[in-house]
């Protein structure tokens, strides 16, 4: 295999962004041949071999790792995150257009590669709830806040015959997702939603998942009541979170996944398996973004 998208980006990633240089070569080295033929086969699902939009995608993520690393700074300091309503987040965030195709949307999609512990839960996703699935007669799921979509797409690769409903309060992340869907081929198995999950009626389906979605909210003990709901009885649910991860829009602040775990408990999840993954190591005392995943049911 010629990885010849992964060339094109790493070639443009050290032309314009040498900042990443090293993290770039030093996870490939860390994950190897797997990492590369994954990352390869995204980047030309969604953006080819269009120089344009590998440069653009490298200075969305630039800007968002940079602004990630002045937060945790910030965060280390206060111990809390920036005060902001929800209100706040969605004028400022997700209906901000700029923001969002430039900055936010490529940033998260290309940390699924760059940074080691959003590579290593993907990993865990594909090692231990893709598998899940083969179980489920009815191929029909929900993601509630697709974001890039790259989440989504791994169900339809992991079993093109299910049928999705993607979730997002977001016109710029329905889009992006949808490129993202069409990309691997399968939008005629996607449909894209507007909807608040809080007070709709939806029909319980055998799968859902939620990543990265909590801690983007005043209250995830409500969303999480009702995004049990949504779920079938003996069905299977992956929902993670971030952990001391300053953000723009972060607002909930989690410090351990046992206090998801009691919420999800909460809301009448059963929690079945877990991971926490850190960002980096670092010296003690030092706080470190984390991410957690948690497979429910």
């Amino acid at each position: 295999m010629s990885l010849e998208a992964l060339t094109l980006f790493q070639q443009q990633l050290f032309q314009h962004a040498p900042i990443f240089r090293k993290t770039f070569l030093d996870v490939q080295a860390s994950f190897g041949r797997p990492w590369e033929v994954e990352f390869d086969q995204h980047l030309d699902h969604l953006f080819g071999r269009d120089e344009n939009a590998h440069r653009k995608a490298i200075r969305g993520y630039s800007r968002f790792a940079i602004d990630a690393m002045r937060l945790q700074r910030v965060f280390n300091k206060t111990k809390k995150y920036e005060d902001q309503s929800y209100e706040d987040a969605c004028e400022n965030v997700y209906m901000n257009s700029d923001y969002m195709m430039d900055l936010y949307l490529p940033g998260i999609f290309v940390s699924h590669f760059l940074w080691r512990h959003h590579y290593r839960q993907f990993n865990y996703y594909k090692d231990r709830f893709l598998p899940l699935l083969n179980r489920i007669d009815d191929r029909r799921f929900y993601e509630v806040g697709t974001g890039t979509g790259f989440y989504t797409a791994q169900i339809f690769r992991h079993e093109p015959r299910f049928q999705g409903y993607g979730i997002d309060i977001s016109p710029h992340s329905r889009q992006f997702t949808l490129n993202n869907v069409r990309g691997w081929g399968f939008e005629s198995s996607f449909s894209s939603l507007d909807t608040n999950i809080i007070g709709a009626n939806f029909e319980p389906l055998p799968c859902i998942q939620c990543i990265e979605v909590l801690e983007h909210l005043s209250d995830p003990q409500t969303f999480l009541d009702h995004l049990r709901k949504m779920l079938r009885p003996g069905g299977h649910g992956f929902i993670t979170a971030a952990l001391t991860a300053p953000n723009a829009d972060h607002i909930y602040l989690y410090w351990t996944p046992q206090e998801v775990i009691a919420q999800l408990e909460a809301a009448g999840f059963a929690v079945n398996d877990y991971v926490e993954e850190l960002a980096y190591e670092a010296p003690p005392g030092e706080i470190v973004p984390k991410v957690a995943a948690f497979i429910v049911s």
